[in-house]
């Protein structure tokens, strides 16, 4: 009963730490995927559109499109819906993660009398953790805690179904290991694909605590080789035949593979100290400023970070017999972390991918308690007060600033002002900082942002802030030359990145629906053929790439120079195969009169719309309304 109680008493001090922020804004890439849900609350869209029809990941993550659309049908379409709706998963997460966790102490001698209570105390910890509140009040990363959840229920369904091994209930194990468990694991992929450690925690825990045992080898042979050992061969066969595929976007960034895999030894271990030590003032999301190590020494810490983690590991694996929890909750960690700090060509550091491997840091660090002895000499407190003592202190701490952090998320100016204030050389925090200056119709701290970012080492951070205050110089109607264009351009790097892309979008737009003195639609559309030139040794495949040549060609097309932009046009269809770009080519072949390029197009178009993208259809209608006229 107590611990029950334990739990309880964590998940209502969670509710009350995290109340405040759920007032807070959206985010980043909050409107992006959340827009098309006040899409669907009009009428302008389908549920099916907006929930099959998002861009998110390898899948789409309909299971969490699915479950935005729940807290849209009941709460409307507004921030406090979508964060209390995290706010409960961030719950039921702790709830299940205590009943993944008392089995899983449960199997180690030394700690199964207490399995209830210490997996109570692990997931009160993670619960009130102010590492979480990135993960639980950023509207968007509901993705990551379902993924989380169905990670655990995985997990839950294993050890269930390996128990019933043991017992030799060998028909309810093979349902579980079969049915339940690729169910579970197919809705947290559908969530977000970093679901896909569930397989490889079963690992851990198959090693950790079941090591040795022989009943019924070939079907834990079976469940491995299916969810494990055939995926991962597939991942081998797809670096070796076409590495693109999940290597390609290493060209829209600023570091190498060889490079991110030695960052994330320091990402590793600076999570680890932030889990074990909150520095909350430091946490947020503007880490887009973390360093890529070069080498094993450029920082040194590459070079001690890769050691510590060798050191810890080999540790865990002596110390497996004597104290599998810390093996388990270690490996847990490393293996938790193994989608999103692995080779995928992503950003360097977030805090939010602690979300799962968090518990299995804090599971470690309560497996160690195996090692300690029974009779430790303490004159005032017994070992079970002491521990209390040092729990409930951590607690309170947690709590604190969890609710403090929680505090600053309720707006927009104190998350950034926390964010410029540790991460001054953060891109991100520099435009967020100029986009609310310039909401606010101060145009000098708009200005102050850019020159910030124009001040950077970061060359392509320098490029994002040229472009920027062109931008800027436009809307406040200040006298711009063809010259004051061609020097923004020519801070083009040798690769484009998902960075250029919205600041030239923005330009854009601003020069087609207002105009910028000299600077004409002609003017923009050169100045990015030039930049795409520029990165001309860039695969064509890579979004950034054809997301450019896609604007290159609408600013071409409002230049009335159609050559260029039919020509940018098929570029950009021919690497994307995209909708939107598809649809602009046909208005562009029906417009020229290209009759046949434009049919055999429409033909393609409509074999790859979906009959409820509404939006898609109007787009194909329209090219073939242009078309009917010829």
């Amino acid at each position: 009963m107590f611990p029950r109680l334990v739990l309880l008493a964590a998940m209502m001090l969670t509710v009350f730490a995290y109340w405040t922020g759920l007032s807070g804004p959206f985010l980043f890439d909050d409107q992006p995927n959340l827009s098309p849900i006040q899409s669907w609350l009009n009428g302008e869209m389908s549920w099916q559109s907006v929930m099959f029809g998002n861009e998110s990941g390898l899948l789409g993550r309909p299971v969490s499109i699915g479950s935005f659309l729940l807290s849209a049908e009941f709460g409307g379409h507004n921030p406090f819906a979508y964060k209390l709706g995290n706010l409960i998963i961030h719950l039921l997460c702790g709830l299940l993660g205590w009943q993944v966790l008392r089995r899983l102490i449960a199997e180690d001698e030394s700690l199964a009398p207490r399995a209830d209570l210490l997996a109570s105390i692990v997931m009160a910890l993670w619960l009130l953790h102010p590492i979480n509140v990135s993960t639980v009040l950023y509207s968007v990363q509901r993705m990551a805690q379902l993924s989380t959840l169905f990670a655990l229920a995985s997990l839950w369904t294993y050890l269930t179904a390996r128990r019933q091994l043991i017992a030799g209930q060998l028909k309810l194990s093979l349902a579980g290991f079969f049915l339940l468990f690729p169910t579970l694991l197919l809705a947290g992929l559908m969530s977000k694909e970093n679901a896909a450690v569930a397989p490889l925690l079963c690992l851990v825990v198959e090693l950790a605590y079941f090591l040795g045992r022989t009943e019924y080898k070939r079907v834990r042979q079976a469940f491995f080789g299916i969810f494990l050992v055939l995926p991962a061969l597939v991942v081998i066969a797809t670096l070796a035949l076409a590495p693109a595929k999940l290597l390609g976007s290493y060209s829209e960034r600023d570091f190498t593979l060889i490079e991110r895999l030695m960052s994330q030894s320091r990402a590793l271990m600076d999570y680890i100290v932030t889990i074990l030590i909150p520095r909350t003032p430091l946490l947020g999301l503007y880490t887009d400023d973390f360093t890529p190590s070069t080498g094993l020494f450029s920082p040194a810490t590459t070079a001690m970070s890769i050691l510590a983690l060798a050191l810890i590991s080999f540790a865990a694996i002596k110390l497996r017999k004597r104290a599998p929890t810390f093996f388990a909750g270690w490996f847990f960690f490393l293996a938790a972390h193994s989608v999103e700090s692995g080779i995928l060509p992503l950003e360097l550091y977030f805090e939010h991918r602690n979300y799962l491997p968090g518990i299995g840091l804090i599971l470690a660090l309560v497996g160690l308690t195996a090692l300690l002895p029974k009779d430790l000499p303490l004159n005032l407190f017994s070992p079970k007060q002491l521990g209390f003592l040092i729990v409930g202190g951590f607690a309170i701490v947690f709590t604190m600033g969890t609710a403090g952090r929680a505090n600053v998320w309720q707006a927009e100016d104190t998350i950034l002002e926390q964010g410029l204030k540790h991460h001054p050389g953060s891109l991100r925090a520099q435009l967020t900082r100029a986009t609310i200056a310039l909401r606010q119709g101060n145009l000098k701290g708009s200005y102050d942002a850019f020159a910030d970012l124009l001040a950077s080492k970061n060359p392509r951070t320098q490029a994002v802030g040229r472009v920027s205050w062109i931008t800027l110089d436009c809307m406040s109607g200040k006298p711009v030359s063809k010259e004051d264009m061609k020097l923004a351009m020519s801070y083009a790097r040798p690769s484009l990145s998902m960075v250029e892309v919205p600041a030239l979008r923005l330009l854009a737009r601003v020069v087609r629906e207002q105009g910028c003195g000299e600077v004409t639609n002609a003017d923009i559309a050169e100045g990015i053929a030039f930049m795409l030139n520029r990165a001309g040794k860039q695969p064509d495949r890579s979004r950034a790439k054809w997301l450019t040549r896609f604007l290159a060609a609408e600013m071409y097309l409002h230049a009335g120079r159609i050559d260029e932009a039919q020509k940018q046009a098929e570029l950009a269809w021919n690497a994307s195969g995209d909708l939107p770009v598809g649809a602009l080519l046909a208005n562009i072949y029906a417009g020229r009169g290209k009759k046949p390029e434009a049919e055999r197009l429409l033909a393609i178009l409509r074999q790859r719309i979906k009959p409820y993208d509404k939006a898609g259809q109007t787009e194909i209608a329209k090219a073939q309304a242009l078309l009917d006229r010829q």
